[in-house]
């Protein structure tokens, strides 16, 4: 109910709510972690020690650990999300280049100081929780975390500030959430069905499976499903890392920009694909015990070595001819900045556009996705030579 009117208004809404919330969300955050550090500093000892029901006590155990960073890495793909909020970043000015760098690195790669930092502090809060009477099949529920946490604060209003931080917290994450991945079904489905009914339509199917996830208990086995997902996550990040490091720069066989227009693009393309798929598949097994323990523990790194290394051979078999379909230089409308669509007629920036011999005229990447009837006719190399097309 709260979720869903929030994110139909797209992002400017969700950027009000994150940035009006953020004072009291961090005061919350800090505060239980300030006032347990204050009143009783042994706290600390206590979290590094704690075993938890580790058979190994509070030893190392490489196993676990293998298996904790696997659950640690589907957070990977939280990359995705940021590069939404990037896209709203202003234009790079001298006076400001400094600020403006920081900003990106921080919204950016940068997330994932905050996220560990949350991480650690939530693996701190369980432990204290469990030392004050929790069960530890609860302790890592954030509700009996911050229950714990507030109590040496404030305790006669502990679940009222617990309840009302995890509240917060669950608004702040799924707006965000449901907002990626309206975007994210809207794209699969327009470029598979060429229909778009409206990014609106997929936040409702979106947010119907979180709340069939949640209403299964999906909590009682969260760490099994994001050990399994983050196979596929770190393998799909790992694919693009290679390309960016090593197929582009290196290798040379990747173009030096990111084209994301169906009109230069093949279906697919083996050496992101074809890494992604083959890593996912021999890391899903070994996560399942394909390969012995070892390989079960350390299955995300087996996808990330995989996906890293197959990347560039795969690259280099294929001598990047997979990449872009047609002339990149072949863009619409090279002497103007804003374009009108042929198709639907709105204005767009000429970087999101491509000519059209079907349509005879610049069309905007939306409009090139629907579009069922052209046969990718703008793909055949000869054909296009002989069509004139009007796009400048």
């Amino acid at each position: 109910l709260i979720i869903i009117p929030l994110v139909v208004f797209g992002m400017t809404a969700l950027s009000v709510v994150q940035k009006w919330t953020n004072p009291i969300w961090i005061s919350l955050f800090i505060i239980p972690i300030a006032a347990i550090l204050i009143k009783d500093p042994q706290t600390v000892a206590t979290w590094i020690h704690f075993g938890g029901m580790s058979p190994s006590g509070a030893g190392f155990d490489p196993l676990l650990w293998g298996s904790a960073a696997g659950i640690a890495l589907s957070l990977i793909a939280q990359i995705g999300e940021q590069a939404d909020y990037l896209r709203f970043m202003p234009n790079i000015k001298p006076a400001k280049k400094w600020t403006w760098w920081f900003a990106v690195l921080a919204a950016g790669p940068g997330w994932v100081v905050l996220g560990a930092t949350k991480q650690l502090m939530g693996s701190f809060l369980s432990s204290i929780a469990a030392t004050h009477g929790t069960p530890l099949a609860k302790a890592n529920e954030p509700i009996h975390m911050y229950i714990t946490g507030f109590g040496y604060a404030f305790p006669a209003a502990a679940l009222i500030l617990a309840a009302i931080f995890i509240f917060m917290s669950q608004i702040k994450i799924n707006v965000t959430n449901a907002y990626s991945g309206s975007l994210s079904w809207s794209n699969f489905f327009s470029r598979l069905t060429h229909r778009h009914p409206g990014r609106v339509i997929y936040i409702f199917l979106n947010v119907g499976i979180a709340l069939t996830l949640m209403e299964g208990n999906m909590f009682s086995v969260l760490g099994t499903i994001l050990g399994f997902y983050s196979n596929v996550a770190v393998a799909w990040i790992g694919a693009i890392v290679a390309d960016l490091v090593i197929n582009k720069p290196l290798l040379k066989l990747s173009p030096s920009y990111i084209e994301f227009k169906r009109a230069h693009l093949y279906n697919f393309n083996p050496v992101g694909f074809g890494a992604m798929v083959i890593a996912s598949i021999v890391s899903v097994a070994a996560f399942f015990g394909a390969f012995g323990p070892w390989g079960e523990s350390f299955s995300a790194f087996i996808a990330l070595f995989l996906a890293f290394t197959l990347s560039p051979i795969i690259a280099i078999i294929t001598k990047g001819k997979y990449y872009i379909a047609r002339d990149p230089h072949y863009h619409a409308g090279t002497h103007h900045d804003i374009l009108n669509c042929v198709s639907c007629g709105f204005e767009y920036e000429k970087e999101d556009m491509a000519c059209c011999p079907a349509h005879d005229g610049p069309i905007c990447s939306l409009c090139c996705s629907l579009d069922k009837e052209c046969q990718d006719m703008c793909k055949d190399v000869g054909r296009l030579k002989n069509i004139p097309v009007k796009c400048a």
